[in-house]
């Protein structure tokens, strides 16, 4: 294709260069032999030399890119027609004053062949120009059946004709559910929409206005949810204006609604309940454990050293158990308060919140030799006492189960700066997490294999504090050696970053 390309242009870049290489002659042999004045011998050439001044511009435009070998070949096709046919026809007829002047009817035929290329590069170039653009229309057109046809809508072609909406045309979804049906009005293909409806499309097709409604239509499988869309076509004003009608089919997006609606609403009542249990477990469950705990302890105190040793081993797993289901009852309490008491997501000094957090720990990292550093820590949009809740959870279960080994426990608190959020980071010295158990040990009374003791509710409480600020809780170690938490947190609230998308 580029070989034909280039030898179209050489043929037409040829041509033109021959004749004007004869015009020339003709100008010199008027001008110098035969003595002719050089104003007139100008003057009667002036027309060829414009022709062709006009094809060699053509050709450097046909040398574009714009232009594809197609095009360029057709323009070369009409220009060569146009020099063969106007060349041999003038040849023709001065054919016979040859034998009077073998130069002079030669030059005229030359002359006006030079107007045959010209006329046929401009037909050349107006055909190829139609007929790129009968091409370009066709495709468009299949394009437009091809998706009209395929759409997975129910459309119709309506036409505005007197005081009825008729169908032109219909897509095959339409037909599935309406019957294939032409030349009938709206009101008569689909006999289930009421008159209002119909009235309103024929008012809106007229008006040249869209129009928008939702309807329940019963169709072969049933009832079903519509949502009608009435999208007029075509700028100019007629006599009988054209619409289509879009049916989008809405019952399943409807069944799923009302399906979520459904689940929110069983979310809510469980919501309910286990805010029943936490009053229950506040109230009723703690003042017998207390009553239990008391006993036992004064038991323990009263009896302790005058019973036999397994009496007092009795004993000490008797407070032992009330006091872990006292720490059970206190942080199921914290789990279930998470979304219901917690405070509205401000902006908060992240820094500020981990210095009141370790300074309330300083007993445990003393118990522990445990050293905590942190560096610059930027601010996050969060419930403080959440935050601090989080921190608190995360930095003692460092220093508990970092404790004991060769290495004293060393916990370091960084974050990296997202887009829109903060990724707080915990990472300990101690035995790590095994992958396998990565993902359990957020679930409530799951505890990981380097736990001894605990509730097993820490971890779910930190998840779930992260789920309520739309962020995410995980981990990263190798089962081995040393464990980093990741937490991510919003960086600004809703507000603040539609701000910011509307400012950029």
């Amino acid at each position: 294709m580029r070989l034909n390309r280039r030898l179209s242009l050489a043929v037409l870049s040829g041509i033109g260069l021959a004749l004007t290489g004869v015009l020339v002659f003709d100008v010199y042999e008027d001008w110098m032999v035969q003595g002719n004045a050089l104003t007139s011998t100008v003057v009667e050439n002036a027309l060829p030399f414009a022709l062709l001044l006009g094809v060699f511009y053509a050709i450097r435009r046909l040398r574009s890119v714009e232009y594809d070998d197609a095009f360029v070949g057709l323009v070369t096709k009409w220009a060569v027609a146009g020099v063969v046919t106007v060349g041999g026809l003038t040849a023709w007829v001065v054919g016979i004053q040859v034998v009077q002047n073998e130069l002079k009817p030669a030059i005229i035929v030359l002359q006006t062949t030079v107007i045959g290329m010209a006329a046929g590069v401009v037909v050349g170039q107006r055909t190829a120009t139609v007929e790129r653009a009968r091409d370009r229309s066709r495709r468009e057109k299949e394009r437009f059946e091809s998706l009209f046809e395929n759409d997975p809508s129910s459309i119709a072609a309506l036409r505005h004709h007197g005081e009825r909406l008729v169908v032109e045309t219909t897509n095959r979804r339409f037909d599935t559910l309406f019957g294939t049906t032409t030349g009938e009005d709206l009101g008569e293909v689909i006999p289930q929409l009421d008159e209002k409806t119909v009235a309103e499309f024929l008012e809106h097709t007229a008006d040249g206005e869209r129009f928008t409604t939702e309807t329940t239509i019963p169709t072969e499988d049933g009832e079903r949810q519509f949502l009608i869309e009435l999208v007029p076509f075509g700028n100019e004003v007629v006599d009988e204006p054209r619409s289509y009608a879009i049916f989008q089919d809405l019952t399943e997006i409807r069944e799923t609604e009302a399906e979520l609606e459904r689940t929110v609403e069983q979310l809510e009542r469980s919501n309910d309940q286990l805010q029943q249990f936490a009053y229950v477990a506040s109230h009723d469950l703690q003042e017998p454990l207390r009553m239990v705990s008391s006993y036992v302890d004064l038991l323990a105190s009263e009896y302790g050293g005058e019973l036999d040793d397994e009496a007092d081993e009795y004993i000490e797993f008797a407070v032992d158990g009330a006091q872990r289901m006292q720490a059970m009852i206190d942080d199921l309490l914290q789990y279930s308060r998470v979304h219901t008491q917690g405070k509205a997501l401000e902006e908060t000094d992240t820094e500020a919140v981990l210095e009141r957090v370790l300074k309330d720990l300083e007993l445990l990292l003393a118990e522990t030799d445990a050293e905590v550093t942190y560096d610059d820590l930027p601010r996050v949009v969060a419930d403080e006492n959440q935050l601090g809740q989080l921190f608190q959870n995360l930095v003692s279960n460092a220093a508990e189960h970092a404790a004991g080994g060769d290495v004293p426990p060393r916990i370091h608190v960084d974050a990296e700066e997202r887009t829109n959020a903060v990724v707080l980071s915990i990472t300990d010295n101690g035995p790590g997490i095994p992958p396998d158990q990565q993902e359990r040990v957020f679930e409530l009374f799951e505890q990981s294999s380097r736990d001894d003791d605990g509730t097993g509710i820490g971890l779910a409480i930190c998840q779930r504090i992260a789920n309520r600020h739309e962020g995410d809780i995980w981990i990263e170690s190798d089962g081995s050696d040393g464990t980093t938490f990741h937490v991510e947190l919003p960086k600004r609230s809703p507000q603040q970053s539609t701000q910011s998308g509307q400012k950029a």
